[in-house]
Parts: C-alpha cells; sequence; structure tokens
C-alpha cells in the first residue's frame, strides 16, 4: 500500500503530510456557499477578526513595548469573561450541530486525512476545534479527493495562518521524534 505522502502527492497535494490526530465534525454540504453552512463559516471568520483581537494586533505592531504574552493571556481572560456573560445574559455561542465527527491521522496544509471513509467527490463543511493556545475553532469546506483523503478549499485567512502554523509545529514534532529515536 501506498503511504499517505505518496498517495497525496499523486492527487497534487504536496508531500508536507504529516501524523496527526485532530476531532473534525463534519457533515455534506451541496456547495461550499450553502446559506446556513455559509453563514455560520463567515460569522466565525469575522469573529476571529473582531473587537479587542483585532485591537491588539493592530496595536502590537506600531512599535508594542509591552508583554506580548501577558497581553494574549488577558486577551484569553477577556475573551472567557465574555463567554461567560454571554451564558448568563443567554446569548451563547451556538454552532450548527453536524452529522459527523471523525478523526484525522495525517495532516497537511491542504489536506486531511481521515481514519473512516467518507463520499469520494463530497463536499463537506467542517469544523476543527485545534488544539492551540489561543484555541481556535476553525470552520473549513472540503472536498474529498478519495474516499479517506479531503483537500481543504475554504478557509478565512487567518485561521488559515493558524492552521499552517500548526501543521508545521507537528513537522518539528515529528523531526525531532526521529532523531531522538536515532539517538538512542
Amino acid at each position: 500500500m501506498k503511504n499517505w505522502i505518496d498517495e497525496c502527492q499523486e492527487l497534487g497535494l504536496g508531500s508536507r503530510i504529516v501524523p496527526c490526530v485532530l476531532d473534525v465534525e463534519l457533515q455534506e454540504v451541496e456547495e461550499s456557499g450553502e446559506d446556513r453552512f455559509f453563514q455560520e463559516f463567515t460569522r466565525l471568520n469575522q469573529k476571529e477578526e473582531s473587537g479587542v483581537e483585532k485591537w491588539l494586533k493592530l496595536s502590537m505592531g506600531r512599535d508594542y513595548e509591552g508583554d506580548e504574552v501577558m497581553m494574549e493571556f488577558l486577551l484569553e481572560i477577556y475573551k472567557k469573561l465574555d463567554r461567560i456573560e454571554g451564558k448568563l445574559l443567554g446569548a451563547c455561542d451556538s454552532y450548527l450541530k453536524l452529522e459527523k465527527t471523525l478523526r484525522t491521522h495525517h495532516i497537511g496544509h491542504e489536506a486531511l486525512c481521515f481514519d473512516q471513509a467518507l463520499k469520494e467527490g463530497g463536499m463537506y463543511y467542517a469544523r476543527i476545534d485545534l488544539p492551540i493556545f489561543p484555541s481556535k475553532i476553525i470552520p473549513l469546506f472540503l472536498q474529498m479527493l478519495t474516499p479517506k483523503i479531503g483537500k481543504i478549499i475554504k478557509m478565512g485567512a487567518s485561521h488559515t495562518k493558524s492552521f499552517d502554523s500548526y501543521v508545521v509545529e507537528c513537522e518539528r514534532l515529528e523531526i525531532r521524534e526521529k532523531r531522538e529515536g536515532k539517538n538512542k
């Protein structure tokens, strides 16, 4: 059997495919512009680029001399307080209920490889709770090229940066593990 990297290369997805287990919620859609899924996709992308986070990014870009790590922690505390306030006022963030939750075994900058098969050629709306700090819910649209390999066809710009950084971190961990394995 071919390995995942070779198969992804043959599909035109590049060779940067690394082992990684992520839970992905998803549901098949007719097209990437289907109303309720596209609305959630847009809302989650706009939320990423609004309010205090946007102000923080702008202020750090202008000769910011403060402690950036502390500002990130304060931002996360602010977001938690904002979520608590929303729940107390009954305005909690609700996500669409998606039909399936699958687990990846490899990811790449433009690909997700799953343990279970999906409909080849099918279009899916998906959400990934990316395990980084600060945590991010990443909405995306995915086209299945094979039953187990999907190509990411739509993801917001800031989410793409976060996801790509996560893939690079997974690559670093894989290289470190291989290096440590050789040294033993």
